[in-house]
């Protein structure tokens, strides 16, 4: 979900940037409760396995030849965690200044945040606790899935220069046979975010993160020319795979659309143009879909926190004209973080980083070891 098709590369794909952000919009409504346009989509969980193919695709296109040419693991990890920490931890700090909020009568309080819960979220590691089945990222509860595609980044990085067609094929069959039991367990595969289901997200980025890499392979090598979608139609498209719910098959129905029809649909739009109209909102979109994605959840509970109590108490949420302006609130959340505070962040902690490794190739062996290995 994370990795831009824009930045620092002269290719644009706006119409897989259009997509993100579909997606990430898709996944803010799902989250609010009691809203039409969520009641509407009610296989948005799906965003995710697209999130991961996109991912891949985008990694392919950014960093193979670079691994392979000899960037190491190393500098490649820390390009990521880039890209992934600083929203990340401003989230979890929006999320942990709820605790400051007095717990006045009549609404909705969170429970204090432990200690270890505090050191995880920081470290970026999974709060494991075999006693509760609670969510893999309390404090901000999508991270999950930047978890999962942290790992399996670190495992392309590890096996760039060596994952030919027939290595790529074996894992793609691998994850696919894994999504399959995951949707037999579960009857769904929206999972991977809790510790109930944690193993099932394997699966779900197994396949999808590398079946990415083989679209990428499949549009640079220019084959199935003729497979391409205008953005329009690619977001149509989008929007009705999120909307059909097929009960009582939605596990059968699940794999065949992340496993037929999602990678051949980032073929067409990556070779799809949204048009004059679509260009400038899907880069919008996709520039802000990081932030609608990982914010979401830290802005939402503050909204339930200042709402009265019988509104969270039931469950019933804000309504579609609240949803929407909750949604409206997040987009422009996401937008302000990110030109003001995440793309340069970005760009001082990349700038620190080249500057490291220039200072440690000049002084030698031993300042290598004190900075991170580059190319």
């Amino acid at each position: 979900m994370t990795a831009s098709v824009t930045e620092g590369h002269k290719r644009t794909f706006r119409t897989l940037d259009g997509l993100r952000g579909i997606a990430a919009l898709a996944v803010v409504f799902r989250h609010i409760p009691e809203n039409a346009v969520g009641r509407w989509t009610p296989e948005s969980y799906l965003a995710v396995d697209l999130f991961f193919i996109l991912s891949g695709f985008v990694l392919g296109y950014a960093y193979e030849e670079r691994l392979r040419s000899g960037m190491s693991v190393p500098a490649f990890f820390a390009a990521r965690l880039i890209r992934l920490y600083p929203l990340y931890i401003a989230a979890s700090l929006i999320t942990l200044l709820l605790v400051f909020i007095p717990a006045m009568p009549g609404h909705y309080r969170p429970p204090d945040r432990s200690l270890r819960t505090i050191v995880l979220a920081i470290l970026f590691v999974p709060a494991i606790d075999p006693a509760h089945n609670i969510g893999l990222f309390p404090l901000v509860g999508p991270a999950w899935s930047l978890c999962f595609e942290l790992a399996a980044n670190f495992v392309f990085a590890v096996i760039a220069t060596r994952l030919d067609t027939r290595m790529l094929s074996i894992i793609i069959f691998a994850g696919a046979g894994l999504l399959i039991l995951t949707a037999s367990a579960f009857g769904s595969i929206d999972v991977g975010y809790a510790i109930a289901n944690a193993w099932g997200g394997f699966g779900r980025v197994g396949f999808a993160f590398f079946a990415g890499i083989a679209v990428w392979r499949v549009w640079r090598s220019d084959a199935l020319p003729w497979l391409r979608l205008p953005g329009w139609a690619a977001a149509v498209l989008v929007v009705l795979i999120f909307a059909v719910e097929p009960v009582p098959h939605e596990a059968a129905w699940n794999v065949a659309v992340v496993l037929l029809v999602m990678p051949p649909l980032v073929l067409a739009s990556a070779r799809g143009d949204p048009g004059r109209w679509l260009a400038h909102p899907f880069v919008i979109l996709g520039g802000a879909s990081y932030g609608i994605y990982i914010l979401q959840n830290p802005i939402d509970q503050w909204f339930e926190t200042l709402v009265p109590w019988k509104y969270v108490e039931s469950y019933a949420g804000t309504g579609t004209a609240g949803a929407l302006v909750i949604a409206a609130i997040i987009v422009a959340i996401a937008l302000l973080f990110d030109r003001y505070y995440d793309i340069p962040v970005r760009r001082a902690l990349t700038r620190a980083l080249r500057d490291d490794r220039t200072v440690a190739t000049a002084a030698g062996p031993v300042a290598v070891r004190r900075g991170v290995s580059g190319r």
